[in-house]
């Protein structure tokens, strides 16, 4: 009778054991189910990515004769330096002095000289305030958050870029008079600009530096004569 008992417990705390493994791997949680806690420098990488977003400029206008003004002045610049420097180089590579007198090489490459270099200022005087973009810059913290400040991209007459940071509220003028520009709709600084203001689609803005209508009194107006007309 001992030896059945016995027997039977032996019995039974062998199948506990075999469940037991079981029972371990039924209560294991795959690695990729499990929550991740992130750390502080993954809290503080998040922040900055979210910071830097933040201060990624908005652009709020892109002139639709950018690409063309640029390139017109890359071709001019190049044609001033061919003028400058290929004509001399020409004839003196090619025996040019020895056929011609020495006062009509001068003269020619004194008219292609000119030529070259004052068609580029003239291109440079007439498209040189002509505004590539406008980007409102985003405030920082010593920075006063009720400034909204624009940055203006414009090309001088050498094709490089020039920035120009402005606050519309204070800075704008309007053109005066006396200004000789055939691009120029507005002052920055004392300085000429010019925008196709039917491209700016922030009527603040647009209002801001032209001084045009916002399009809703427009709108209000066109319909209030329309009204108008319908009634007479």
């Amino acid at each position: 009778m001992i030896r059945i008992s016995t027997f039977r417990l032996a019995s039974s705390l062998k199948g506990v054991k075999k469940i037991a493994p079981a029972a371990r791997c039924s209560l294991c949680v795959p690695a990729d189910r499990v929550a991740t806690i992130p750390t502080p420098l993954q809290l503080r990488a998040l922040s900055t990515t979210n910071e830097d977003k933040e201060k990624e400029p908005v652009v709020l206008y892109e002139g639709p004769f950018a690409s063309l003004t640029l390139r017109l002045k890359r071709v001019s610049l190049t044609s001033a330096v061919i003028g400058i420097v290929g004509l001399p180089a020409l004839s003196f590579f090619y025996g040019a002095a020895d056929s011609v007198p020495a006062t009509g090489q001068v003269a020619v490459i004194a008219t292609a000289g000119l030529t070259a270099v004052g068609s580029t200022v003239l291109l440079g005087y007439c498209f040189s305030p002509y505004v590539h973009t406008l980007e409102r810059v985003a405030a920082d913290a010593a920075q006063d958050k009720n400034d909204q400040l624009i940055r203006m991209v414009t090309r001088d007459i050498l094709a490089r870029k020039v920035e120009t940071i402005f606050d519309p509220t204070k800075d704008v003028a309007a053109p005066s008079s006396s200004n000789s520009r055939p691009f120029c709709n507005f002052m920055v600084h004392g300085l000429p600009f010019y925008i196709h203001p039917q491209m700016v689609h922030d009527d603040e803005l647009r209002v801001q530096l032209v001084g045009e209508e916002k399009q809703n009194e427009v709108d209000n107006k066109n319909k209030t004569k329309t009204d108008d007309d319908e009634f007479l």
